[in-house]
């Protein structure tokens, strides 16, 4: 399972994740490590689209927080990829991008990775070399869980 920011434009439109060039750059990362995005899990941090695409407040990413935990345990995913620092922010007080760390949902835990947002990325392409790293992390772990996909 994926998790992003926010919807952005794009995605009101469709009422799908991860759309437009931030979508595109997403594809093309996890083709890097051969998968596809219809083949995972994709959600957001925040489940509406802030106004002239801020950054959602502290205090929405917290009362937002306890949906996006349900709807992990919902969905129970083998591992969880936190895309930037709201991603982050709802589900773990960690921000060390790029190494595995843990929660426990309702009994049950799940490796989370933190990674740049795709849109990030686009805005300073001088960190992919670093989301590069993260994604052959997250291969390896995939392979070292033996998760089919």
């Amino acid at each position: 399972m994926i998790v992003g920011e926010a919807p952005g434009a794009e995605d009101e439109k469709t009422g799908r994740t991860f759309q437009g060039e931030s979508g595109a750059l997403l594809e093309k990362m996890l083709l890097a490590i051969n998968l596809k995005k219809n083949d995972i899990y994709s959600s957001y941090a925040i489940n509406f689209r802030p106004p002239k695409d801020r950054k959602p407040t502290s205090q929405e990413i917290k009362r937002y927080s306890i949906f996006l935990k349900e709807h992990i345990t919902i969905i129970d995913p083998k591992i969880l990829v936190l895309f930037g620092s709201t991603a982050m922010e709802s589900i773990i007080s960690s921000n060390e991008r790029g190494k595995w760390k843990e929660i426990i949902l309702n009994n049950k835990t799940y490796p989370i990775m933190i990674t740049f947002n795709p849109s990030y990325l686009m805005r300073f392409p001088e960190n992919k070399k670093f989301s590069w790293e993260d994604l052959k992390r997250i291969k390896q772990k995939i392979l070292d869980l033996k998760i089919q996909i």
